[in-house]
């Protein structure tokens, strides 16, 4: 009598069952840990792309730093630059100040020495170069500088008197000051004796409310035929540095 085979059925089935479970378990973990992968990618929170990220930030700041640190001291470079271009540009501007200061006065010099030795008008003999008034030290108080020549006669020395007087108003009414008045001292002359060229200063006090408006010399000497004189309007220039001027010989 054969053993009946029901078991041995039963037994496969039984395999066949556990297999397919854990196949359908297996799905279903692949399945779950996939999902779970998309989620993070799609909520950023994929752990290399982050990091990538971060590093990619903490590069840039980096570099926007030491911009802002090159930028910075190109900044402070040029602030350096502007203080020392105003710097010497003032020096500069000073330096050309007195540069033309000194022309003028050479041009001047220049101009004095050949009124001496050869004037463009070609006239010879004692004459007035100038008249120059400054401020004095005391309100109303002037200085006078009066410089005389002796054009291309240069054979001998030429002497004589200056007598200057003042024209203006007081109280509204034309009136008159000599030197000798306006110096404080009687009969307030200026003396000369060159060969070449002589400069007369005289400080004066104007009366108050005495108003200028011109200043009148009047030249003699054995060597003039007739009183040389000269209107100057009153012009008040500045107060005098230290004197370079012409003293005479």
């Amino acid at each position: 009598m054969m053993a009946p085979r029901a078991p041995q059925h039963s037994a496969r089935g039984s395999w066949s069952q556990r297999l397919l479970v854990t196949a359908i378990f297996g799905a279903v973990v692949l399945v779950g840990w996939f999902s779970y992968r998309r989620g993070e990618l799609a909520a950023g929170h994929d752990a290399p792309a982050g990091e990538r990220a971060r590093q990619e930030l903490a590069d840039t700041a980096d570099r926007l730093a030491a911009e802002n640190e090159r930028l910075n001291a190109k900044v402070a470079e040029l602030e350096m630059a502007r203080r020392l271009d105003r710097e010497a540009y003032s020096q500069i501007e000073q330096t050309l100040g007195d540069l033309q200061a000194e022309l003028v006065r050479q041009r001047d010099d220049l101009a004095f020495y050949r009124g001496i030795v050869a004037p463009a008008d070609g006239v010879q003999g004692l004459r007035i170069q100038r008249l120059e008034v400054s401020p004095g030290a005391e309100p109303g108080e002037y200085r006078l500088k009066l410089t005389l020549i002796q054009a291309m006669r240069h054979e001998a020395s030429v002497s004589g008197l200056v007598q200057v007087a003042l024209l203006g108003t007081r109280a509204g009414r034309p009136v008159q000051y000599t030197l000798d008045e306006l110096a404080g001292r009687p009969r307030a002359q200026w003396p000369f004796s060159f060969r070449y060229f002589q400069t007369l200063e005289q400080r004066v006090t104007l009366p108050p409310g005495f108003e200028p408006f011109e200043t009148r010399v009047e030249v003699r000497s054995n060597r003039l035929v007739a009183p040389l004189v000269q209107a100057f309007p009153w012009k008040v220039g500045p107060a005098p540095a230290l004197s370079t001027d012409h003293q005479g010989g």
